[in-house]
Formats: C-alpha cells, structure tokens, sequence
C-alpha cells in the first residue's frame, strides 16, 4: 500500500476494501466517511481510521443492513462521543440477531438443495432418492 503522509488515495482504499472507486465515491457523497482530507490535486485521502470505518460499513452492507441505519452507525461512530456507544451497539446487536436468523434460514435452504441434487443425482443412477432430514 502506497502511503503518502499516512494516507492512501481513493484507488487504495477500493482495492483495500474490495468495492469500486464508484461505490467508495458513493459512500463518501453521502456522508458515510465524514469529511474526508484532500490532496493538493483535491483528490480525496483515507487514513487508518477512515479505512477501519469503511470496512465496518461494507459488512454492515454486505450483510443486509438498510442504508438508513448504516447512516446512523456511521454518523454515531464518528461523533467520536462516548455517549452514543448504547445507540451503535443497539444497532449491532439488532442487526446481528438479523444476520443469524438469516444464516439459519441460509443453512435451512442449502440442505434442501443438496437433497435436491442428491434426489437427481440418485434418479440419473435409477436409485431411490435419499430420504429428507427434515421430514
């Protein structure tokens, strides 16, 4: 990673977190990183922490989090005041149970499928399918 006073440059921070340059500009335009510092050129810079924040709202994305209350973490976050540590870990924790239920319902529908396979991979062989687990 090429560091310039402690910064990296857009095109750093995508690759590091995995998203375009375009959705890391999103993510900025709206409010999401705080203000971010500029080069002389006025092309933005993300240090350590801006870096740290952008990971936590990727998965907080990634794992189905509303825009709305990825706003809110965020702008929670970096109020940097202690005082709203209760509001980001009520948002955490709300949202984790979501991320669990949608796990289980996940694990649930993958092991439907795989019977499914093994129902037509037993059918290609003129075997009886396997019997459910669930049933």
């Amino acid at each position: 990673m090429t560091m310039t006073e402690g910064y990296v440059t857009i095109g750093e921070a995508a690759r590091h977190s995995g998203l375009s340059v375009d959705t890391v500009r999103f993510y900025d335009r709206e409010g999401l990183l705080g203000a971010l510092p500029r080069n002389r050129a006025g092309r933005r810079l993300f240090d350590a922490g801006a870096l740290g924040l952008l990971d936590v709202l990727v998965a907080l994305r990634r794992t189905g989090m509303p825009i709305e209350s990825v706003r809110e973490f965020s702008r929670h976050a970096r109020s940097g005041n202690d005082s709203t540590r209760a509001a980001r870990l009520a948002l955490l924790r709300s949202h984790g149970e979501r991320v669990r239920a949608d796990l289980r319902q996940l694990q649930t529908d993958l092991e439907l499928i795989e019977w499914k396979v093994a129902a037509y991979t037993a059918a290609e062989n003129g075997e009886d399918p396997p019997p459910r687990k669930d049933v």
